[in-house]
């Protein structure tokens, strides 16, 4: 059965008709909801799913929370190694400088379905609508926690929450004067160095850090792939117990390649930030700029049967961003409902010399006819609401609708309907249907790189060029759509040592989005029919994604926790009526960590991910040669660290110790190396799609007072 929305908006109505209404749970006399909170462990408490704080196992989507203790003693040195420890997460590194995450979707390199927040900034960039995770101004040790939404999000977040939300927070401001230090260097040219001052005046706080990142090529570890230099302040005001005001200030530099649905791209980047938050306990709102300059060279080659007939030109790419939000969670006139409102906007700018405007190049009609250059603005805002209704000490009822809306494609609804049933304290039964979206990229829809015809190209450089306005960008696709539907369970055991959860979806996804090549070749020439032929953005058909997601979380001390968790998942073809092939069905995580506050602390995880087809990997021939297929053994990968903590007294700190990073390809050669996203290297030489990953084992040396 196909769900519409019109069947969506008939539930919602019979929720609306049947809402029984009884005594909010938690706030019996005596004991209130902060009481409640101060007897859970940290992370048993969640914000992100609902806006608000609650427990855990209320919250109407399938959540993750990553503690400070779990970020401390894991052996990831960036924050997507980190999410590895999420069920069903496919975390993918695809070279030393770019890593791409997906999950409970089709299997993508393209980082795109991902919202990921930090401290409230959507950190996409509006050119790619990627996360640029090894661009970002922040370091591991710069977060606190980082709470995963895992399933559809857009009733709350609207565009690009269609896989779910990451919400990362980094560490406020301490009540006293701080300060850390951490240098860390391997195999493979790794090194990180990360500093951090803070100190507070009465109700003034301010923390300053930078950082450095670097690394080399896995294919050629002598080469440099990524360099990053980091610097972010952050400034705060507490008005009084509950409300603040907080300037966040950050910039960074770096170079690196990126994946993208046209290839991967060499570029030299720059992202600037600041964000001025309000933030207090029913009322929170921000504004912020963004801009992120960029020189890239898009790698893919122009060629057709051997012979080159063109080149990308080297594009000086800035993007400037001005984004606004808030949300309120209104007066309580009635015990048993909770409602909270708010919404947001943004507009956006991007230009480009280098680039093409596909409505005026072509046109001869146009005052610009076969001029470079664009200069284009996008607006888009929307507004939501979110109830939440205890029918009984025993079940809470959440619906939430969201509208967006922007000046590309078309305005969109986000329903979510959940249900929470508490049969005990400490068991929790979660059901829900929810309605989702992405908005296209400007890669998907307007990008049109300018390229170079020699003299000797065998093609017309004027109807080349022409072609060129057309091609990667696409202005008649539409949203990506997701409708979810999803159960889950959540226990608690042994006096809340044991939680086990079992997370089942259901999804429809729609429109889904990839790159396609289709050449057509002139027979008389023997080169492509630049009228038949097109390589753009297209709908490549609708997906059912069906899965569940079990997890296992053991902590029988306060020094020692264990986790293991099992995920399935098999995506379902329409339009070839059968299961595809291009994804990995099962991955399983086991480990644990462990650590005092002085003595040995260290970490142990292993990852394994299922063997499967890579069907979309950037061809070696060029963009006008289609995609091609390489399988993708069974594979693991190991991330370990120990080290010891010293107190030399109270309130200073050294640690130092060392981080393990082994791939671990056990039925194909070599045994110690695998690509995560399929790839390889040309005869000449010249790198193809994903890098093979290869050991990194590294050192490092810490101090904080």
């Amino acid at each position: 059965m196909r769900l519409t929305t019109k069947n969506l908006v008939a539930a919602f109505a019979v929720f609306a008709i049947l809402g029984c209404p009884q005594a909010r749970a938690g706030e019996e006399e005596g004991f209130g909801l902060e009481d409640e909170f101060a007897l859970l462990e940290e992370a048993e408490i969640v914000e992100s799913a609902a806006r608000h704080k609650q427990d855990i196992g209320m919250s109407p989507s399938a959540i993750t929370v990553i503690t400070r203790k779990d970020i401390e003693a894991s052996g990831a040195s960036t924050i997507p190694d980190l999410l590895r420890l999420v069920p069903g997460m496919d975390v993918i590194v695809v070279s030393a400088s770019f890593t791409a995450i997906t999950s409970r979707l089709f299997w993508t390199n393209e980082n795109n379905h991902y919202l990921v927040l930090i401290d409230g900034r959507d950190a996409s960039i509006e050119l790619l609508g990627q996360v640029p995770w090894d661009a970002q101004p922040i370091s591991l040790d710069d977060v606190e926690r980082i709470e995963i939404i895992r399933g559809p999000a857009s009733s709350l977040y609207g565009a690009s929450a269609m896989a779910g939300v990451i919400s990362i927070t980094t560490r406020a401001v301490p009540e006293k004067t701080s300060a850390f230090a951490r240098l860390s260097g391997g195999e493979v040219g790794f090194l990180q160095g990360d500093l951090r001052a803070s100190t507070r005046m009465g109700d003034f706080g301010f923390s300053l850090s930078g950082g450095v990142d670097f690394c080399n090529s896995f294919t050629d570890p002598r080469e440099p792939n990524k360099r990053l230099y980091r610097l972010r302040a952050v400034g705060e005001y507490h008005i009084d117990e509950s409300s603040r005001i907080s300037l966040d200030a950050a910039v960074s530099d770096g170079i690196g390649e990126m994946a993208t649905s046209v290839g991967r791209i060499d570029a030299a980047f720059g992202l600037r930030t600041v964000k001025l938050a309000y933030d207090s306990e029913n009322l929170s709102g921000r504004i912020l700029w963004n801009n992120v300059p960029v020189r890239a060279e898009l790698e893919s080659r122009l060629e057709y049967g051997g012979v080159s007939l063109a080149e990308f030109i080297p594009m000086d790419i800035d993007m400037h961003s001005i984004d606004a939000g808030v949300h309120w969670r209104l007066p309580t006139f009635w015990d048993p409902l909770l409602i909270i409102i708010g919404g947001g906007g943004r507009a956006a700018w991007i230009g480009s010399d280098q680039l093409l405007d596909g409505d005026t190049y072509a046109d001869p009609n146009s005052s610009r006819f076969h001029k470079p250059g664009v200069s284009r603005w996008e607006v888009r805002g929307g507004a939501f609401v979110h109830s939440e209704l205890e029918a009984a000490d025993w079940v809470t009822v959440t619906l939430g609708l969201r509208f967006d809306d922007n000046t590309e494609t078309d305005w969109f609804l986000s329903p979510r309907l959940a249900a929470v049933f508490k049969p005990h304290r400490s068991q929790f039964i979660r059901v829900g249907v929810a309605r989702a979206f992405r908005k296209p990229a400007y890669v998907e829809t307007d990008f049109h790189p300018l390229i170079y015809v020699p003299p000797g190209s065998p093609m017309d450089r004027t109807s080349f060029l022409e072609f060129a306005s057309t091609i990667i960008g696409n202005p008649e696709i539409d949203n990506e759509e997701l409708i979810s539907f999803e159960v889950g369970y959540l226990g608690r055991f042994l006096d809340g040592k044991l939680s086990v959860a079992l997370d089942l979806y259901y999804n429809q996804l729609r429109g889904l989005l990839e790159n396609e090549t289709y050449i057509v070749r002139d027979s008389s020439t023997g080169l492509p029919d630049l009228d038949r032929s097109y390589v753009m953005s297209m709908v490549k058909g609708d997906f059912d994604i069906m899965g569940g997601e079990l997890s296992v979380r053991y902590t029988p001390v306060d020094w020692l926790s264990l986790t293991a968790s099992w995920s399935h998942r098999q995506v379902y073809d329409w339009q070839a009526g059968k299961f595809a092939r291009g994804n990995p069905i099962n991955l399983i995580t086991l480990g644990g960590r462990f650590g005092t506050e002085e003595g040995l602390v260290g970490s142990l995880y292993l990852f394994t991910r299922s063997e499967f087809e890579d069907l979309n990997v950037e061809n070696p021939e060029g963009l006008l040669a289609p995609r091609q297929t390489l399988h993708m053994d069974n594979v693991m990968l190991i991330l370990a660290r120990l080290g010891w903590r010293f107190k030399i007294e109270p309130g200073v700190e050294i640690e130092a110790g060392g981080k393990f990073f082994l791939p671990v390809s056990p039925f194909a050669a070599p045994h110690f190396r695998y690509y995560e996203e399929g790839g390889g290297v040309w005869p000449d030489g010249t790198g193809f799609g994903g890098e093979q990953l290869r050991r990194i084992l590294s050192f490092y040396l810490q101090g904080s007072f």
